[in-house]
């Protein structure tokens, strides 16, 4: 997830290259029981999306993308190899023209490109346009699109926000899962919904209330609102977001059944809904999500007054697993160009979206929310799994 969009799409071909060779070349690590295959044995798995699908500040055995590899090599017997080309704050596609003002190979800092349609341009000229070999797809996108910053908008109206979230969450989706479904003809593509971002359960304490009228100051109407009408808004928008994401996500996968053919004889796409309930939303007691990190003891209420009005300034972090290495690429990220006078606004701006970047794995799932994520996925497996599954020796000597 990402706050703000950055403005520009057209991504030279080379820094394109850069990205899918970083994605596709990465050392992995063995799963706890190593698969190797045989000629024309392995399973071939793509993985596209957003922070979410690339599991924004896990370690890589730790992603829920990870653990649902090792699961399926464990249940087939047969090696999984893996195309992941997700990254943080991918949108979905974007109409802006231009070269990219920055870029990164690393996946954990936010960038809109390439897009999850780019994406998967890359992953099919990979696999060679038709991509035969193409087992299974998991995919994520829209929230980007939508925006987070909207989602934390405490001024916006419900029904703008129901407009914001369809557009990309139905139509963009839909639009994607079609080409997914028809550049992959023999893969099973899964599909994985979102989550509330705060709820009822979110702890209600000055610290977080000081951070949303932060978010918020930038907006007269928002000065007028008291901290309970905020909360109770931000609530609501969070609770719309996650039910019309859903909806919308599960409308997109219909749409896109309908237009492509199963030799199976079942639908080929399927939507996971993903199980966290409002006791697992940010800040919660429950959460399942990355929070803030304040040393070994907790901050008294004067010290967290001061990180949130200064917030991106403080001697504060996130407590995720990898926030130490994203915040060294986000460094190099948004450094300061050399031999280039910035304007006052372009030096404003990376400056926020260097800040954006250091704590870009707020509000995504933990280690104990990817487990969630890998459960859910691993339920609607089951039909990859009997269609796959490399006979042992036992297997071939029991009758059918």
């Amino acid at each position: 997830m990402t706050a703000k969009p950055l403005k520009q799409t057209f991504i030279p071909a080379l820094a394109l290259a850069g990205f899918f060779l970083f994605c596709s070349s990465t050392a992995l690590a063995d799963c706890p029981n190593r698969i190797t295959s045989t000629s024309g044995d392995a399973l071939h798995m793509a993985v596209l999306g957003d922070s979410i699908m690339w599991g924004q500040g896990l370690k890589q055995e730790r992603k829920f993308w990870w653990r649902v590899k090792c699961w399926l090599e464990e249940k087939t017997g047969r090696e999984v190899i893996t195309k992941v080309v997700a990254h943080s704050g991918a949108h979905l596609d974007s109409t802006y023209q231009g070269p990219p003002k920055f870029s990164s190979t690393d996946g954990e800092v936010n960038l809109p490109y390439p897009t999850i349609n780019q994406q998967l341009d890359g992953v099919l000229e990979y696999y060679g346009r038709q991509g035969p070999d193409v087992d299974l797809v998991l995919v994520d996108g829209c929230i980007n699109d939508v925006d987070v910053s909207n989602l934390l908008d405490a001024t916006a109206s419900l029904q703008s926000m129901r407009e914001r979230i369809q557009g990309p969450c139905r139509g963009g989706m839909e639009s994607l899962l079609k080409r997914i479904a028809r550049g992959f003809p023999n893969a099973q593509v899964l599909v994985t919904g979102y989550y509330r971002i705060v709820s009822e359960d979110t702890d209600d304490n000055a610290f977080l209330r000081q951070l949303v009228k932060k978010i918020n100051s930038g907006k007269p109407e928002a000065r007028r609102m008291t901290d309970r009408q905020m909360r109770q808004k931000l609530i609501a928008i969070s609770e719309l977001w996650f039910r019309e994401s859903t909806a919308s996500l599960e409308y997109a996968v219909s749409k896109a059944n309908a237009d492509v053919e199963s030799s199976a004889g079942s639908p080929r796409i399927t939507f996971v809904e993903i199980g966290y309930a409002p006791e697992h939303a940010f800040a919660a007691a429950s959460t399942l999500l990355w929070n803030f990190v304040f040393g070994s003891t907790n901050l008294s209420g004067i010290r967290k007054l001061v990180v949130a009005l200064s917030f991106g300034t403080a001697a504060y972090k996130p407590n995720d697993d990898v926030r130490e290495s994203r915040v060294k690429s986000c460094n190099v990220t948004y450094k300061k160009p050399k031999g280039i006078k910035e304007t006052k606004a372009e030096k404003q701006y990376r400056e926020e979206r260097l800040m954006i970047c250091r704590y870009a794995s707020l509000g995504h799932p933990n280690q104990a929310g990817a487990l969630i994520y890998a459960e859910a996925i691993k339920g609607k497996l089951q039909p990859l799994v009997n269609k796959t599954r490399r006979k042992t020796d036992l297997d071939r000597a029991l009758p059918n």
